[in-house]
């Protein structure tokens, strides 16, 4: 793995055609482009996602407008993988980055609810696209009634999936930065993850309103202090097991829960470990220094 990285690295064509390959997939391109950016600079990063989102605008207009959501999602995740990048380079730590997407989205999400269009509509257009984009003019009328079922949920539900592949994307890029560098100081600075104490409050109290109401600001705020305070939980879960040395296979079935139909109980589990954590600190502070030069 350490020789594929090192060897898209090597030349950024190589790094623009990968990432075109992997447009598709969430956090793949906007991990590369994390990773383009570490490596490079914060210029050259944003250069190499800029000549990745043209090329793939270039596929859409050669192929009659095929490509053209590919290309519009594509290259907007690879331009956020490049400010991720930008981000990391600027604050050298992963608990920075991951406070600055939590943050970044935060407020992207209570301005669209503030200033966008009214929940109910904004509801109804993303129904629309999510099952146009899943099966175009061909969609299964109980398919269709289904993504309809979800009413007010789906601009959080929307907000939430755009922080999961931004975090999946800072993840997978710094993880793969410090293989290429045979330096693994990305446990070390996952197992200290955390909200803190500025975001984590907040977060906090957003989470309990959405039990007692139902207000679009809450409804859209709530699904991403969620997932912050989940992957919080996993780091304090891979700190504890870290800690104790015991064997990493002790983790396995709580991944494995996420792909079933009980996924609800590691979610949960986790989610209230990191919202504990964040009160009353269960696991001992240690200072990171950055591992990121230019």
């Amino acid at each position: 793995m350490r020789v594929f990285v090192q060897w898209v690295l090597s030349q950024r064509y190589w790094l623009v055609l990968a990432a075109i390959v992997f447009s598709p997939l969430p956090a793949v391109a906007p991990a590369l482009m994390v990773l383009d950016t570490l490596h490079r600079g914060a210029r050259d990063g944003l250069l190499t996602a800029l000549a990745a989102s043209a090329a793939l605008a270039l596929l859409a207009v050669v192929t009659g407008g095929q490509w053209r959501e590919v290309a519009v999602v594509g290259g907007t995740t690879m331009l956020t993988g490049a400010l991720i990048g930008a981000l990391l380079r600027w604050g050298g730590l992963l608990v920075l980055a991951f406070q600055g997407a939590v943050l970044a989205t935060a407020l992207i999400a209570a301005a669209v609810t503030v200033f966008g269009p009214e929940h109910e509509v904004l509801a109804r257009l993303l129904a629309e696209r999510i099952t146009d984009f899943v099966w175009g003019n061909a969609a299964p009328p109980e398919q269709a009634a289904l993504i309809e079922s979800f009413g007010p949920l789906l601009p959080g539900m929307t907000f939430a999936a755009a922080f999961l592949q931004s975090v999946g994307a800072l993840f997978l890029g710094y993880w793969a930065f410090g293989l290429a560098r045979a330096e693994p100081y990305f446990g070390p600075e996952f197992r200290a993850l955390r909200l803190g104490r500025v975001l984590g409050i907040p977060a906090i109290i957003v989470v309990g309103i959405a039990f007692v109401a139902e207000t679009p600001l809450v409804q859209n705020l709530a699904p991403i202090a969620l997932f912050a305070f989940l992957f919080q939980g996993v780091a304090v879960v891979h700190a504890w097991v870290h800690a104790r040395r015991w064997n990493a296979a002790w983790l396995w079935p709580v991944y494995i829960l996420f792909v079933t139909p009980w996924a609800v109980i590691p979610f949960g589990g986790l989610s209230v470990i990191g919202l504990v954590d964040n009160i009353f600190a269960l696991r001992p502070r240690k200072n990171h220094g950055s591992h990121i030069v230019g």
